[in-house]
């Protein structure tokens, strides 16, 4: 019997594609808010919509049942929802957060832990917790399963985890200690989002539309298993995650990136490349830890060179390094973006590896 109601801010790949399936399974009402008016004029004439979920040979089909959809300038009782899930970026969800500021319980799945302490403080919530979609899911599907349903998304079944709170759900959906969480976190970080974007630039400079294509090539798929050893023994040098917990979670990752059913977009995976070189993100971070490892990590640099080469008009972020690095030289881009000092070693090391080498056709 449904009786609850969610709340999804962003229709997209962890939204639409992830959380809905899994929230009616737990038979939650879904409803979505969003700013693509174009996803929401297609939804709000739509009672429904199809996910395919991967299995091991093929795809099983959900149906999501939708009550309510909401363009994010519209007014809606956030009071009247159970639950809000909050997944429109990063970069985008302090700008809303305001409007968190009466919701019941707000859980961030925003790939940033500290997204909770912004979205606590600008709306003064106390209630914000936060969750790990641990799946691989696309905004998007392959022409053949778009002629089923041009609003299909493809996603693996995957897990939620949340960090306990003053909210009750049910038990399929983990919840676990603050401590339990941050190790978790950290796989995630380094084993996952670092490779994922490293193999997503890679995949744009030769040319693949697709991260399972970019996997299946040779060279550089080297460069992928290689940048998640780096990482892997770095983290577990460094104490940061339990080593057998780490080694699992890479023999996961690799299977992940791999996987043809997917179409994973290597456009939706690389986009926004200056929050993902920051100094306190995926790329950069992943390389400091890797040098617990007592040498500099050759494969993980190769992905800090193939992201300062990122460019697609469509996103601002890359046409703004672009220009940049025409007004001056990578290595004080580097440093400005990345935080790696022009004095650093590492700095230098970045821009020595041979990129062409692993994009060459």
């Amino acid at each position: 019997m449904i009786n609850k109601k969610a709340l999804i801010f962003g229709a997209g790949a962890i939204g639409r594609g992830f959380l809905a399936p899994l929230l009616q399974d737990c038979n939650y009402q879904i409803s979505f808010v969003d700013n693509d008016k174009k996803i929401i004029k297609k939804l709000k004439k739509r009672s429904s919509y199809k996910v395919a979920i991967t299995e091991k040979k093929n795809y099983k089909f959900q149906e999501i049942n939708i009550q309510n959809v909401f363009h994010i300038d519209e007014i809606f009782d956030i009071k009247k929802y159970d639950i809000v899930f909050c997944c429109v970026g990063p970069n985008q969800c302090n700008k809303i957060a305001h409007m968190f500021k009466n919701a019941k319980t707000v859980i961030s799945c925003e790939n940033d832990i500290f997204s909770v302490d912004n979205l606590k403080k600008i709306s003064g919530n106390k209630n914000v917790f936060f969750g790990i979609p641990d799946v691989i899911t696309s905004n998007t599907a392959s022409k053949k399963l778009l002629k089923i349903d041009d609003l299909m998304t493809v996603t693996e079944k995957g897990i939620l985890i949340l960090q306990k709170g003053n909210y009750k759900l049910p038990k399929k959906i983990s919840q676990v200690s603050k401590s339990f969480l941050e190790i978790h976190w950290r796989a995630k970080l380094f084993i996952h989002n670092a490779p994922h974007a490293i193999l997503a630039y890679l995949g744009f400079l030769k040319g693949y539309k697709y991260i399972h294509e970019a996997m299946n090539d040779k060279k550089i798929k080297k460069v992928i298993e290689g940048a998640m050893n780096e990482i892997t023994k770095g983290i577990v040098n460094s104490g940061y995650v339990p080593k057998d917990f780490a080694q699992n979670y890479k023999k996961k990752e690799i299977k992940r990136f791999s996987n043809n059913l997917l179409f994973d977009p290597i456009l939706r995976v690389a986009r926004e490349p200056l929050r993902k070189l920051g100094k306190e993100n995926r790329i950069v971070l992943a390389v400091r830890v890797a040098q617990w490892n007592n040498k500099f990590p050759k494969n993980t640099t190769i992905g800090i060179k193939a992201a300062l080469n990122f460019f697609h008009k469509s996103d601002p972020e890359s046409v703004y390094l672009q220009k940049l690095r025409k007004k001056m030289e990578d290595s004080k881009v580097l440093e400005k973006i990345c935080g790696i000092e022009q004095s650093d070693p590492l700095n230098n090391f970045c821009l020595n590896q041979d990129l062409k080498a692993v994009i060459k056709k």
